[in-house]
């Protein structure tokens, strides 16, 4: 019995565990994901019932994935309670909603607050156990503030304080708010079935195909392992909503692989977190954040994906170029090495591959053409994951038909993994989100979040650039230590406000905070994604992070552009207006590599480095004249560059011919006793 029920689990994980746990987390993921299918495509439940599924679920689900890894009996049995009491907790909200919603809505009852409480307590340590203490710390001080809001010195932090019973009841129920708020309505029916998509991806093999694409666009390149990082970093990290995930997943291969062929180990490091970081902001699912973006706005799901193809295009060329830059710089050639090939195995040719992976180009285009038609996010995803799956499954039945049984065990499995995969990974983005609910509905609650933005503007005395730099450093220290979609949330319930009321376009301020809340996952003294990186890259940490602002320099320039050339994101642009104004933001912070850097085709002099300072503010500036003028100074030091490397080479060669024995040229091999 024991043997079949570890087969059993075998088809769920290849991770260590108890597999009767794991088997009945498995079923419990499984249920999980239906019930999530049916809701986002029939809409069977009421908001509030969904929610609470959402949230209570996936707390039972991280209690018992915790209980099937713990190696002691005390903590499974310990977790196991935790998970029985979240789905009592479910069970409760289910059976009193309509009571909740229509006799107690505002007059709690004691069994009301216990619960409540409860599912607060369990959340936190959810949190606490998949996302650190940042989170749920945060959450806690929030509640806090909160109840002393009275005891709290007068201006900013002062409210009325907020009474113990009204406290409880904007965590969850019977308000429906914090824990079961707007946030969790929208991890419920956007981001959960874009994690089951990303389960559905890797269980089909699509994120392999993609490192081997990566290779194949990337590999053959001098800078070899760092291009692939880049190019798979960046398309991994759009589904996966977290860099830090998605540095220890592609990292684990790219950055060794990178130290090999030369590069240091705190550049290697840099360049998977950079790009890590990077897929958060790539249409057109920006690592989830499209859809907060939609849901905090109100603007469509197409305006914003078009908003980010410029952006998101400038940062990767300029990581591209820069890491080709410093491969040149230490004359690096990872094109002569075999790493790579060895690593991936891409022995089968490229378009060859592509056909064969044919579902994922499928599944994917018509994601982005249901998004863009219908602006149904969670109804496009499950659609998207079914279309991909049934697509692989034919695949399989076409080229690997060993007999009917080992097609039913292999789709069996494979609907397993997508399951298990989906559901953790969706419970985990769902428990962090809602627990950020939490901090965002008490801060409104008490009035913080608006008389935050007062300040900011009163600070600024009407001054934008002011304004911009304030936000700029709220944004960073807000957004230190968390996931991307809970900075991203806080950074805009605190800084866009100002922006807005400054006269900063809407989508533009949302693309100002979101810049800077994803960007401090690179910025010391935390960088989130360069400590897992610098791990893997046994490098220096703070020497890693201060690389990955230089690589992430578009991060922190490209947001006050938003504000002073909002034609970048499209806004009120034709599109040929919008790539001139990308094309001149791209050339602006390749000039600061190149100065910063202090080579180009041959190492730079101090009064070129200089001559390019005003090149790159007028590449930056939102003048064209000014660009014009950028364009010719960093033109013309690039045609110096090359008349003056063509010389010298030259210059060596003459040198070789002189210096050659009679009878003999400098490419001859020198005899025995000669000079060379």
């Amino acid at each position: 019995m024991r043997s079949s029920t570890t087969r059993l689990a075998g088809l769920l994980t290849d991770d260590a565990g108890d597999p009767r746990l794991i088997l009945l987390l498995g079923v419990v993921g499984l249920l999980y994901v239906l019930a999530h299918i049916v809701q986002v495509i029939w809409f069977v439940l009421p908001s509030g019932q969904f929610k609470i599924m959402h949230v209570g679920g996936a707390a039972a689900l991280i209690f018992l994935s915790l209980a099937a890894r713990a190696p002691q009996l005390t903590s499974r049995g310990a977790h196991v309670t935790l998970a029985l009491l979240a789905a009592g907790i479910v069970w409760y909200v289910f059976a009193e909603h309509r009571a909740l919603t229509s006799q107690r809505s505002f007059l709690p009852n004691a069994t009301d607050l216990a619960v409540a409480t409860a599912l607060l307590a369990l959340c936190l340590y959810a949190s606490l156990r998949e996302w650190g203490w940042t989170v749920s710390l945060i959450a806690v001080a929030g509640l806090l503030y909160g109840y002393f809001g009275q005891a709290m010195p007068e201006g900013l932090l002062y409210h009325g304080g907020l009474s113990l019973r009204r406290l409880i009841g904007h965590t969850s129920i019977p308000y429906f708010s914090g824990l079961l708020g707007g946030l969790a309505e929208l991890s419920a029916g956007t981001i959960f079935p874009f994690m089951l998509l990303a389960a559905a991806l890797h269980a089909t093999g699509c994120v392999d195909f993609i490192m081997r694409a990566a290779y194949r666009l990337g590999g053959r390149t001098r800078a070899g392992p760092a291009q692939v990082a880049i190019l798979s970093s960046g398309m991994m990290g759009m589904v996966s909503g977290s860099s830090v995930a998605n540095v220890a997943s592609t990292g684990a291969l790219t950055i060794p692989l990178m130290n090999r062929v030369g590069f240091k180990p705190a550049f290697s490091g840099a360049i998977e977190a950079v790009a890590s970081t990077g897929g958060q902001i790539t249409p057109p699912v920006m690592g989830l954040a499209a859809f907060l973006i939609v849901g905090l706005t109100g603007v469509p799901y197409g305006e914003v994906i078009v908003a980010a193809a410029f952006p998101a295009l400038i940062y990767y060329l300029y990581l591209m170029f820069a890491v080709h830059l410093r491969a040149v710089q230490q004359d690096l050639d990872a094109s002569t090495h075999d790493l790579l090939r060895d690593q991936l195995g891409s022995d089968q040719s490229f378009w060859r591959s592509c056909l064969y992976n044919f579902h994922f180009f499928v599944a994917v285009a018509y994601l982005i053409w249901f998004l863009i038609e219908t602006n149904l996010a969670g109804r496009a995803s499950i659609q998207a994951t079914g279309l991909l799956l049934g697509l692989y499954v034919l695949r399989e039945i076409i080229f690997s038909w060993r007999g009917l049984g080992t097609i039913v065990a292999r789709i069996a499995a494979l609907l397993a993994r997508t399951a298990y995969n989906g559901a953790l990974r969706g419970a985990q983005i769902a428990v962090v989100v809602a627990v950020i609910g939490v901090l965002v509905d008490i801060l409104s609650v008490t009035g913080f979040a608006q008389k935050l933005s007062f300040a900011m503007l009163e600070l600024a005395a009407g001054d934008l650039w002011l304004l911009l730099g304030v936000a700029a450093l709220a944004c960073l220290a807000f957004g230190l230590g968390l996931p991307t979609s809970a900075s991203y949330i806080l950074v805009a319930l605190m800084g866009a406000p100002a922006l807005v009321s400054l006269g900063v376009p809407l989508l533009a301020a949302h693309f100002f905070v979101f810049f800077f809340a994803n960007v401090s996952a690179i910025t010391p003294p935390v960088a989130v994604s360069c400590l897992v990186a610098a791990k893997i890259a046994n490098g220096d940490f703070f020497r890693t992070s201060f690389i990955a602002v230089r690589l992430g320099l578009p991060g922190f320039i490209l947001p006050f552009i938003f504000v002073i050339h909002p034609e970048l994101l499209g806004i009120g642009s034709s599109l040929g207006y919008t790539a001139l104004i990308a094309a001149m933001a791209l050339l602006g912070v390749v000039a600061l590599n190149v100065l910063l850097e202090g080579f180009l085709l041959r190492p730079l002099t101090w009064p070129q480095r200089l001559g390019l300072l005003p090149a790159i503010l007028g590449l930056l500036h939102p003048n064209l004249w000014a660009s014009l003028v950028g364009i010719a100074i960093f033109g013309g030091l690039l045609g110096w560059q090359w008349v003056t490397r063509a010389a010298a080479a030259q210059g060596v060669h003459d040198i070789q011919d002189t210096e050659a024995p009679t009878g003999t040229t400098a490419m001859d091999p020198p005899t025995s006793g000669g000079k060379r």
